[in-house]
């Protein structure tokens, strides 16, 4: 996870920290489109989580 985030030009601590902090709460059986949301390359992590 580290690696591809580094790759996607994201800080690693702050996508850790992002998507752990989301990812306890929801329920990814019965909405597994928020894997999606959580991926690398997505335009949300993208802004929150780009390394400067």
């Amino acid at each position: 996870m580290v690696e591809t985030a580094k790759a996607n030009g994201l800080n690693p601590y702050k996508y850790l920290e992002f998507i752990l902090s989301r990812l306890p709460g929801s329920n990814l059986k019965t909405n597994p489109k928020v894997l999606e949301l959580m991926m690398p390359w997505n335009e949300l992590i993208q802004k929150t989580c780009k390394s400067e």
